[in-house]
Parts: structure tokens; sequence; C-alpha cells
């Protein structure tokens, strides 16, 4: 994407079209993962109990009344499941992937 003249050491952005429609692409992919997550930290009081109710029924019971659960420990579960989304991604090596499959489509 980058040229750069021998003679006078200056740098070309080449195919600007190509990298700006990656860029708004970015734009849009961004705001829907945050609202994903932001979704499920949002049901995180009916995740929880639901999960917890395979062990003992009556603490779902109590986790789904619970007031604490979207409070307190509603924002530390969604930091937890923040740092897990993006950590997945950097495990999969998302970003290679999404690069790699839109020079595949441009090629």
């Amino acid at each position: 994407m980058l040229d750069t003249s021998i003679r006078t050491g200056e740098v070309y952005v080449m195919n600007v079209k190509s990298i700006t429609d990656r860029y708004n692409r970015a734009l849009g992919y961004t705001p829907a993962v945050a609202a994903l997550v932001a979704t499920l930290t949002l049901f995180i009081n009916f995740f929880v109990p639901l999960f917890v109710g395979i062990f003992d029924s009556v603490a779902a019971n109590r986790l789904e009344e619970s007031v604490e659960l979207t409070s307190v420990y509603g924002v530390a579960l969604g930091t937890i499941l923040v740092f897990i989304v993006i950590a997945g991604m950097f495990a999969i090596n998302l970003p290679l992937r999404i690069q790699q499959y839109l020079e595949s489509q441009s090629g």
C-alpha cells in the first residue's frame, strides 16, 4: 500500500480508496462488537443464574433477585467478559485473518 521513492525518499500512499473502505468497515465492526459485549453484560443477571442453576436452584433463584449482581458484580463480570473477548480475538489472530480475507476479496 505504501511506495517509497528511491531518489527522493518520499512515501506515497497507493490505492487510497481501498484503505478508506477498510477503515470505514472497521468503523462499523467496532460498535457492533461493543454493542454485543454490552448486551451480554446487561444480561449477566440472566446468564449467571442459568449457569448456577445447573448446580443449585436455590442459589440461582437468589442470584436472579440480586441487586449486587447487576451493580457491583455485573461491572466486574462485564470487565472480565470484555477482556475475554479481546483475548480471544488476539488468540485466534482475528485482525490478521480479517486482513487476509479482505486482501483475497480485493485481489
